[in-house]
């Protein structure tokens, strides 16, 4: 299964221009399912889940969304719901509808074979004009602490534009906010279980040269995106694609498409991973969740190094859950 991550830049696009890109997405990348943001995907799409952010603000009468372009596979929306509610079953929270887009992935037999989400990291402005996406970040990673922290491990992909990134480093041309802010960010997705794709995959890859990041070169980090879309604008990183572990385990390539014919289109440039069909009790029947095993080297160990805050923050939020139903005083 070919899966596509994209900010599609539609506020700044002309309609031919919105048109290609979705060809381009389709035939181009030859996408299965295609996670998109700053999107409005066009009508006749027969399989999409979808919500502007905001349809009458010209600024944001788009937002992310899931589609699918096989025809053996078709999309399951989740049910969202508000904040202040309990979620059941398959309901997902929505504190900001629009920024993100949740689906199960279903294949002919019916069985899910993975829970996709769409995210965008809406900027959240301050009253002295100052503005920051890890508010709007942390509310998401809220809403999905149900699909997330479960006692089986999900399979669940996530990726999209966080407008937030990984290469901050004290000698860059951040603040110490910026700095502490992406530490925190970033790691909550770890601690929900989630695992960097293209961590995971870097040693198939060339390094990014030169990066802003503070740790060891060569790094894991790519570029996605072009300030202003100039070509010599800092590399940077806004957009992401993380698993969790039953997933990893199935990715068997991930590229950027780094190249002008996705720049011609967007300011973003897509991110491609393809995953190899699960082997044993990994696809879904109904709602039970079952996770393959995969012992093997250090790419097992890379996908348990974050097991211990994963087990303390399900158990942290299952305690929530229990006093909120008036279990525990």
């Amino acid at each position: 299964m070919r899966i596509v991550t994209w900010n599609m830049n539609h506020c700044q696009r002309s309609e031919s221009s919105r048109a290609r890109a979705w060809a381009y997405l389709r035939d181009g990348l030859r996408a299965d399912v295609a996670l998109v943001q700053e999107a409005q995907p066009p009508p006749g799409l027969a399989q999409c889940v979808y919500r502007p952010i905001d349809a009458a603000n010209p600024r944001y009468n788009w937002g992310s969304a899931i589609v699918v372009f096989n025809p053996d596979l078709e999309l399951r929306a989740r049910p969202r719901i508000a904040a202040s509610q309990f979620p059941r079953g398959d309901e997902v929270h929505d504190s900001h509808p629009g920024t993100t887009a949740i689906a199960d992935i279903v294949d002919r037999d019916g069985n899910v074979q993975l829970t996709a989400v769409s995210l965008y990291g809406q900027w959240a402005y301050m009253p002295d004009g100052e503005f920051f996406a890890a508010p709007t970040l942390h509310r998401i990673f809220s809403d999905l602490s149900s699909l997330l922290l479960r006692a089986d491990p999900p399979r669940v992909l996530l990726a999209g534009d966080f407008n937030a990134t990984t290469q901050v480093a004290a000698d860059g041309p951040w603040s110490k906010l910026e700095i502490a802010e992406a530490e925190l960010t970033f790691g909550r997705a770890r601690a929900l279980g989630l695992h960097d794709v293209m961590e995971h995959t870097r040693a198939n890859r060339a390094s990014l040269d030169p990066c802003s990041c503070a740790g060891p070169k060569p790094c894991a980090h790519v570029r996605t995106y072009r300030n202003r879309n100039r070509s010599q604008s800092r590399p940077t990183q806004l957009d992401y694609m993380f698993t969790t572990p039953p997933l990893l385990a199935e990715v068997t390539s991930c590229a950027v498409v780094d190249d002008a014919a996705a720049w011609a289109l967007s300011d973003h440039c897509p991110i491609v991973v393809d995953l190899r069909p699960p082997t044993g009790p990994a696809a879904i029947p109904g709602r039970a969740q079952n996770e393959t095993s995969d012992t093997s080297g250090n790419e097992h160990e890379q996908v348990i190094d974050d097991s211990e805050l994963y087990e303390m923050e399900r158990q942290h939020m299952t305690r929530m859950a229990r006093m909120l139903n008036g279990e525990l005083k």
